[in-house]
């Protein structure tokens, strides 16, 4: 798993490549409330690189969004592949999150 980071003005974008499963999960999830503790409350993911992504990934991003909104920002996933835009459906997680098609989408949500 690799994960990206950029700042777009005020919005952290955050790229992630390849599995969120179990094995990658706790990791991942250490480095995204790292960001959010050290005060990225704005953060956009661009998910065109991740191929799948687990129930403990699902959860991992749970995670990060609830850190957000307890310090009152905004979040947003971007440019999610077919596999992956299926589980979300499946999970009953696109209600959950704000899922845009673009990057440029997300950014501008976060930021607004």
């Amino acid at each position: 798993m690799e994960i990206a980071e950029e700042k777009r003005g005020e919005v952290k974008i955050i790229g992630l490549r390849g599995r969120l499963d179990a094995t990658a999960s706790p990791e991942v999830e250490r480095q995204l409330l790292a960001l959010v503790a050290q005060g990225e409350f704005r953060v956009a993911f661009d998910l065109s690189g991740l191929s799948y992504i687990s129930s403990s990934g699902l959860r991992v991003l749970m995670a990060v969004a609830k850190q957000v909104q307890t310090h009152g920002g905004r979040m947003a996933l971007a440019t999610l592949n077919r596999n992956v835009r299926e589980i979300f459906r499946i999970g009953g997680f696109m209600e959950l999150f704000s899922v845009c098609q673009t990057l440029d989408e997300a950014v501008a949500l976060c930021a607004g």
